[in-house]
């Protein structure tokens, strides 16, 4: 490895060390030395955020056994050790209160069944190198919404025979994946059960090209989305993408910005409720807002008590539409 990828390295996992200081290392774990390196056989603790280990005894954790955490009741997050590339099968098997998992882009696949019995809300991936990543393996096995955030670094390079590093910057994405799930229905006439296919999400966890996420096939979805699902669904989604836009064309950006648009009064209920102040902003700064959906927006940070988000919005509507003075005529 070059200099080049050790800074890239190293900026990488100054951001995963930010988030990873202020929690201990869970040590309630056993393990085994193997000769792809350390193996965690079984975790045993209770508590709801588990870290486990980069490290054990000086050698890099790169599995994870097979029903290593099956039927924890208490976990609801845990952070994969960072050169983890392997997850056994039924790893998590019945983590019926697990809700996000953290991980580098090491992992490619996991195990058979390994989330069988979870309910998967949420993914962090972080790309140090490439943008391969278990992603795939992850969302086919849920069929449930489950939000995505992915974060990599983009290098420019000189120009010549050898390509020497120059700079670079983070990249971030989000994600949904919409819920989606199969119904068996009979046809009675014709004495056969059907399969009946609701929600937009299996068209979504197709987009995928060799353990990459296809960016332009995701976001060629988008109709389904707007047929099939909710308009808070279709709503995030369009604006997740708008904000962080990974890959974005301009064709699909256009896409997206008109749907927000037509549907202002349920971007505005959406941000206020979750109390997106960069949200706010974000429109602002694109000139999106029209002064019904600020209105809207204002009542119900209102009735919510939402003051950050009120105020918030008040300030937008001095800017973006402030009241003309009256004149008179003597």
């Amino acid at each position: 490895m070059d200099g080049n990828e050790w800074n890239m390295d190293a900026k990488i996992n100054e951001q995963v060390k930010n988030k990873k200081q202020d929690n201990m290392i869970t040590p309630e774990i056993r393990y085994k030395k193997t000769a792809k390196g350390m193996m965690i056989t079984e975790y045993s603790g209770t508590d709801s955020y588990v870290v486990l280990p980069d490290e054990i005894e000086g050698e890099a954790v790169t599995a994870l056994d097979d029903y290593a955490f099956a039927r924890n009741l208490e976990v609801e997050e845990i952070w994969l050790p960072e050169a983890l590339k392997e997850v056994g099968r039924y790893a998590f098997y019945r983590c019926r209160n697990l809700k996000k998992l953290i991980l580098g882009n090491q992992l490619l696949d996991m195990g058979g069944g390994a989330l069988t019995g979870c309910r998967l809300t949420e993914v962090e991936i972080y790309f140090r190198e490439g943008k391969k990543s278990c992603l795939k393996s992850i969302v086919e096995e849920m069929r449930y919404q489950i939000r995505v955030n992915l974060y990599g670094y983009s290098w420019r390079y000189d120009a010549g025979e050898e390509k020497n590093c120059t700079d670079g910057q983070m990249w971030e994405a989000r994600i949904l994946f919409p819920e989606h799930y199969e119904e068996a229905v009979e046809n009675t006439p014709a004495r056969i059960l059907e399969t009946h296919h609701h929600g937009a999400g299996g068209y979504y966890r197709q987009c995928f090209y060799n353990r990459e996420l296809d960016y332009k096939k995701y976001d060629e979805m988008f109709y389904h989305t707007v047929a099939e699902d909710t308009e808070e669904t279709a709503v995030e989604l369009a604006l997740n993408r708008l904000r962080f836009p990974e890959e974005l064309s301009e064709k699909n950006k256009n896409v997206y910005k008109t749907y927000i648009r037509e549907h202002m009064e349920t971007v505005a209920a959406y941000l206020v409720k979750r109390e997106d102040i960069e949200g706010i902003r974000f429109l602002e700064q694109k000139k999106l807002w029209s002064e019904p959906s600020l209105q809207k927006g204002m009542d119900i940070a209102a009735e919510g008590n939402r003051t950050e988000s009120l105020s918030m919005l008040m300030d937008v509507r001095k800017e973006l539409f402030p009241k003309k003075k009256k004149t008179f005529e003597l």
